[in-house]
C-alpha cells in the first residue's frame, strides 16, 4: 500500500519513503554492475531530477481527470530479480510488462537475463524516453515500447507476463484479468497485490506467492500459471477407468 493511499502523514511518509528507497538503492547495487543498466539508469535519473516519474504520472492522471487514481511505482531490483528467478527466465525467452513506466523492468531484465522484452505505457514521455535510451545502450530488438491502452494487445503469443496491479482499481484488475486470459495456455502471469486465480479460478491457477519488497513496504508476489485447474492422480485414474473397451451389440446381448 503506498503511504500516499494510506493517508499516512506527509512528512513522515516522505521520511520514510526516502529511508526505504536508499536501503533499496543499497540492496539492490550488486544487481547493477552493468555498463549497459548504469548508462540507462544514471541518463534516466539525470531526465527525471528536477520533475519525479510521480509528478509526471499525477499531472497526466490529472489531465484525463482521475485525480484519485495512484499511477506510478517501481519494482526494486532485489524483488525484480526474485521474479526473474522464479520465472527462471533466459535468453530464448520473451517478457511482456503491462504499465511499463520508464522503462526500467524491461532494461534490466533484458540485459541481465538477456530476454526480449515488450513495455506497454500510456504515458507518451515515459515511452519517449525508453524508446530513446534502448536504442543507445541495447541490441536492436532486444527492448521495446509501446505507448498505448493494454487492454487492446494481442496476448496470444506471450508466455511470460509482469503486472504491477498496487495501484489499480477493482474494475481495472478485472480487466486485467480477462485481458491475461486469452494468454496461451501454460504462460506464466506474475501480479503484484492482485490475484487473478481468485477472480478466474477456471482460467488462472495460483502457482506460488511470495512477499515483495517495495518502497512502500512489502507486498504480495504472485506467479499464475494460465489454463485449466490440473487434474488429481485419483481424477486421471478414474478416466482411465471409464475408457475401457465397449462392448459390441453382440456381446451385450449374450446372457
Amino acid at each position: 500500500m503506498n503511504w500516499k493511499n494510506a493517508r499516512e502523514n506527509r512528512l513522515w511518509g516522505w521520511f520514510r519513503a526516502l529511508v526505504t528507497e536508499v536501503m533499496l538503492s543499497v540492496v539492490g547495487f550488486r544487481y547493477i554492475f552493468s555498463f549497459r543498466f548504469i548508462y540507462f539508469e544514471l541518463h534516466r535519473r539525470a531526465f527525471f531530477f528536477l520533475c519525479s516519474p510521480w509528478a509526471v504520472s499525477r499531472r497526466f492522471l490529472d489531465q484525463r481527470g482521475e485525480f484519485d487514481a495512484q499511477g506510478y511505482g517501481e519494482t526494486p531490483l532485489v524483488t525484480l530479480n526474485a521474479v526473474a528467478r522464479r520465472l527462471k527466465l533466459s535468453s530464448s525467452d520473451a517478457l511482456l510488462e503491462l504499465g511499463s513506466g520508464t522503462g526500467r523492468n524491461c532494461m534490466w531484465l533484458s540485459d541481465r537475463y538477456g530476454c526480449r522484452t515488450l513495455g506497454i505505457e500510456q504515458i507518451p514521455l515515459f515511452v519517449q524516453l525508453g524508446k530513446k535510451l534502448a536504442r543507445q545502450s541495447m541490441p536492436p530488438g532486444k527492448v521495446s515500447f509501446i505507448c498505448g491502452d493494454m487492454f487492446g494487445l494481442d496476448m496470444s503469443r506471450w508466455q511470460r507476463v509482469y503486472v504491477d496491479c498496487t495501484a489499480m482499481s477493482e474494475s481495472c484488475i478485472r480487466q486485467v484479468a480477462m485481458l491475461c486470459a486469452g494468454l496461451p495456455n501454460g504462460a506464466k502471469v506474475v501480479t503484484v497485490n492482485a490475484s487473478l486465480a481468485q477472480l478466474m479460478p477456471e482460467r488462472f491457477q495460483l502457482e506460488s506467492t511470495f512477499p515483495g519488497l517495495f518502497i512502500w513496504g512489502w507486498s504480495d508476489m504472485r506467479i499464475q500459471r494460465v489454463g485449466p485447474p490440473e487434474e488429481s492422480p485419483e481424477e486421471q485414474q478414474d478416466q482411465q477407468g471409464d475408457r475401457s473397451i465397449p462392448l459390441t451389440v453382440t456381446e451385450a446381448q449374450e446372457p
